[in-house]
C-alpha cells in the first residue's frame, strides 16, 4: 500500500459498489477510511457468499477499512457523524437522493461543521431534473444510457459483464477528490462539493457513438467482438480457433496486407483503402482475412503478426485469466481466511483486513465522542 494520502481521514456513508470503490482507492493510497454502515450492514455484504461465506463484491471493495454501524435516526449517532465530519478531510456519500439533506448533512451543513472538507455525493442521475429522485444501479444505467444498444451481437442489446458503471463512477470520484485536495493545498485553502452521477459518467463515455447519430445520422448497434468504427479490429477464425487482431492506422494496414496476408493489392483496393471503407465492408474483408488465417494455426499467426508489428491476442475465458502471466495479485484477509485477488495498478497493499460488520464501532466512538 502506498502512503501518498497518509494522514487523511475519509468518512464514507456508503453502500453497494460505486462509493465503496472510490473509498477503497483512497484507502489503498494511504488514507484512513471509516465506513459507516446501517445496523444490518451494507447490502453488498449479502450479494453472494462464495468466499467461504463472505461476498466476493464486499471483499473486493472494502479491505483495509474500518466498519462502524450507525442508526442515523438516533441523536447519538447523528452527533457521532457530526464529530467525524469535523475531523475529516473527505466525506463520501451515495445514499438515496435527498437522504443526507433530510438527515441534516447536505453540503451547506457539512461545510458549516468543517469548511475545509471535500464532500463527494454520488447519485444515479444527479440532484436536479426529472430523474433526480429515481434509484439507479449499474445494469440499469447501462440500459438507460444506450450502452446496451451498442454492446453484444447485432440486434441483441447486451450489458457489459462487469460493473463498468460503478467502477467508472468510483474512478471518476477518486480523480475529482484528488483534484480538490490539490486545489485545497495549493490554492483555495478550503473544501469543495463534488456531485456526480452514474448516468453522467457513463453517458460521457458514449460520446463517440452519440456523435455518429447526431452528426452522421448513423445509429450504431452492437457488433459482437468487432470494433464498431475501426476495421480490422476483432476476432478472426484460424485453423485451430480464433485470434484477436487490431489495426489502428494505415501503416499497420499495409503491413498486415503485405507481411501477414501476402495480399499487397488489398492496400489500394477501393473497398478497403481507408478505415471508413473497411468498416463499411467489414463482412467481405472478414472473408478475405479468414481465407488466409484458416490456413495457419494461431501460434503461427501470433508469431507472424507480432513480427509485422500488428497487435494480437487470445480470446480468453476467466479460467485463462486466472493463470495469465501478466496478472498481478495481492492477498486480502476476511473472516480468518486469505484470498488472492487481482492487484490494481499502483496498489502495493498486502494482507489488508476486510472488516466484520461494526468491528470498529466501539473504538471509533471512543475516539470521536
Amino acid at each position: 500500500m502506498t502512503n501518498d494520502l497518509d494522514g487523511l481521514l475519509v468518512i464514507s456513508l456508503e453502500q453497494a459498489v460505486a462509493a465503496p470503490y472510490c473509498s477503497r482507492l483512497l484507502r489503498e493510497s494511504g488514507a484512513r477510511v471509516i465506513k459507516l454502515e446501517r445496523p444490518d450492514g451494507d447490502f453488498a455484504r449479502k450479494y453472494d457468499d462464495i468466499l467461504d461465506g463472505d461476498s466476493a463484491y464486499f471483499v473486493w471493495l472494502n479491505s483495509g477499512k474500518e466498519s462502524v454501524t450507525v442508526d442515523l435516526k438516533s441523536d447519538m449517532d447523528i452527533a457521532l457523524l457530526q464529530n467525524l465530519i469535523k475531523k475529516a478531510d473527505i466525506f463520501i456519500q451515495n445514499l438515496r437522493p435527498g437522504a443526507v439533506e433530510r438527515l441534516g448533512f447536505g453540503y451547506q451543513s457539512v461545510r458549516t461543521l468543517n469548511p475545509n472538507i471535500v464532500m463527494c455525493s454520488i447519485s444515479g442521475y444527479g440532484s436536479t431534473g426529472s430523474y433526480s429522485k429515481m434509484k439507479a444501479y449499474d445494469a440499469l444505467i447501462q440500459a438507460e444510457t444506450g450502452l446496451c444498444s451498442v454492446t453484444g451481437p447485432p440486434g441483441q442489446p447486451s450489458k457489459v459483464g462487469a460493473s463498468i458503471v460503478d467502477i467508472a463512477t468510483g474512478l471518476t470520484a477518486y480523480g475529482e477528490i484528488l483534484k480538490k485536495l490539490i486545489k485545497r493545498g495549493t490554492k483555495s485553502g478550503s473544501g469543495a462539493h463534488i456531485e456526480l452521477s452514474l448516468f453522467e459518467v457513463l453517458s460521457e463515455w458514449l460520446s463517440v457513438p452519440l456523435s455518429y447519430y447526431e452528426y452522421a445520422d448513423k445509429l450504431l448497434q452492437g457488433t459482437g467482438m468487432d470494433h464498431g468504427q475501426i476495421c480490422p479490429y476483432g476476432a478472426y477464425d484460424t485453423r485451430d480457433g480464433k485470434i484477436f487482431i487490431v489495426v489502428q492506422n494505415h501503416m499497420e494496414w499495409v503491413r498486415l496486407c503485405e507481411q501477414v496476408l501476402d495480399r499487397p493489392a488489398l492496400v489500394s483496393d477501393p473497398l478497403y483503402e481507408s478505415n471508413m471503407k473497411r468498416a463499411e465492408n467489414r463482412s467481405t474483408l472478414k472473408l478475405e482475412i479468414e481465407g488466409v488465417f484458416k490456413l495457419s494455426d494461431r501460434s503461427q499467426l501470433m508469431e507472424s503478426l507480432q513480427k509485422a508489428g500488428i497487435a494480437c491476442g487470445s480470446i480468453n475465458t476467466l479460467q485463462d485469466l486466472s493463470k495469465h502471466d501478466a496478472l498481478k495479485r495481492k492477498n486480502v484477509l476476511s473472516s480468518g481466511n486469505s484470498f488472492s485477488l487481482i492487484r490494481r495498478v499502483g496498489d502495493e497493499s498486502q494482507n489488508l483486513q476486510v472488516p466484520d460488520l461494526g468491528a470498529h464501532s466501539d473504538s471509533v466512538r471512543r475516539e470521536f465522542s
